[in-house]
């Protein structure tokens, strides 16, 4: 395999949904979100040889999982019913947010945007939602995040932003599945609901995913 004379990287850092909605003062505001931004700037700055990756949530306003699509009854928050491509699952209900081409679609200005590589859009189907920047929620479509992936030779990938109790959490568990060994920095995520964080870590990894704290020797003298 030629690499023209250029080693290519083997970790891929992996910003998940940084973006205005998701920031404090947008429309699903994850509680203490900026907070992460230090832990993010770090890895972005010190992370040695790696590919930089930014997801983005990228909704169509006639998107399935916002509440406002629904009979006026139904809230944020909530469960309901769908189907998809003769499929039905369960949907959570959010408000709208991250409607392409709106302020609160785009990726936080606090990221050094001249330094991600790759932009990874996702959600634009309207009738499926998408956690993970892999593929939508039911596997009907996959992104082209695995195959820049591949063909950067990245075997690693560590994992930071919002939120961790869904689009973060579903982003390490398909990197597990693509066969990404797959590294979640704690101090890099916070989730909708914080008295889930624990309990979601713990299911990351029961399910093969590293949880990491940023000042863990090992990771630092690895990967910084």
């Amino acid at each position: 395999m030629h690499t023209h004379g250029k080693q290519q990287p083997s970790v891929a850092l992996i910003l998940v949904d940084i973006q205005n909605d998701f920031l404090e003062g947008g429309s699903l505001a994850v509680p203490e979100a900026s907070a992460i931004m230090p832990v993010v700037l770090k890895l972005i700055n010190e992370t040695k040889d790696c590919l930089i990756v930014a997801t983005q949530d990228w909704h169509p306003p006639n998107h399935v999982s916002f509440a406002a699509n629904h009979h006026p009854s139904k809230k944020p928050f909530e469960q309901v019913d769908i189907a998809y491509n003769g499929l039905e699952h369960s949907q959570t209900l959010w408000p709208a947010h991250c409607v392409q081409g709106s302020k609160g679609a785009e990726l936080s200005s606090l990221l050094p945007l001249d330094k991600i590589q790759h932009v990874i859009k996702k959600g634009l189907n309207p009738q499926v939602d998408s956690y993970s920047g892999f593929a939508d929620n039911k596997y009907h479509e996959i992104t082209a995040l695995a195959k820049i992936l591949y063909q950067h030779f990245v075997d690693t990938i560590i994992v930071v932003g919002l939120a961790a109790d869904y689009c973060v959490k579903m982003t390490c568990l398909d990197g597990v599945k693509f066969g990404f060994k797959t590294i979640l920095v704690k101090q890099g995520t916070r989730p909708v609901v914080p008295d889930d964080f624990e309990t979601t870590l713990e299911e990351l990894q029961s399910r093969g995913v590293q949880v990491v704290n940023i000042n863990d020797t090992s990771f630092a003298e690895r990967y910084l």
